[in-house]
């Protein structure tokens, strides 16, 4: 029988790197069997570089779905909701190491739905985070000053959760890569 499995919360602000860190860690770890992205339904299109792990749905359809229970977690943030589906239980139930890429602001509620999560708070400095927004090009200009402000008033979050870690990305991904799959591979040998 497998122990229940690892869920993983990845928060931060917009261009932190939690698709980026999600990437690293769908193309290093083994075995990949055992891991398991969740994919996010975002009622925005897909961006042209397909790099994030998300379907682009439109407002009817995803209150369509929230409304038949699909989701696990949901979440609205800049206009735009977020959705995880119930997949996840499903994934945790056979002992899978499950990385959702969440919300701050969400986080105090999937800690009572999870209270196993693992918390991993992905910061990058300002400048950093500035030039990230700027480079995918997805938002306005007025949109990057207002992700900037939230991302300057909310970069701590007050934690009541001893599953609780920080990674800074402000370097080559390499680096806040290899402690995301050290914290994976932590629980993974924890779980055989």
């Amino acid at each position: 029988m497998h122990k229940p499995g690892q869920l993983f919360y990845l928060m931060g602000a917009s261009g932190a790197g939690k698709d980026s860190l999600i990437q690293y860690a769908r193309q290093h770890f083994t075995p990949r069997e055992s891991i398991k992205i969740a994919k996010r339904y975002i009622t925005r299109p897909i961006s042209s570089k397909n790099d994030e792990n998300h379907h682009a749905i439109n407002l009817v359809e995803f209150k369509q779905l929230l409304e038949n229970g699909f989701f696990a977690m949901h979440w609205s943030r800049h206009g735009l909701q977020y959705g995880v589906s119930k997949e996840i239980d499903v994934w945790l139930e056979k002992g899978k190491l499950v990385i959702i890429n969440g919300s701050r602001q969400y986080y105090h509620r999937a800690l009572e739905d999870y209270p196993g999560l693992h918390a991993l708070l992905i910061r990058a400095d300002q400048d950093i985070l500035h030039k990230r927004l700027l480079k995918r090009r997805r938002e306005l200009p007025e949109e990057i000053e207002e992700r900037m402000q939230w991302a300057a008033a909310s970069n701590e979050i007050e934690e009541p959760n001893k599953l609780f870690s920080i990674i800074e990305n402000n370097a080559a991904l390499e680096t806040a890569g290899e402690k995301f799959l050290d914290l994976l591979q932590a629980a993974k040998s924890t779980q055989l």
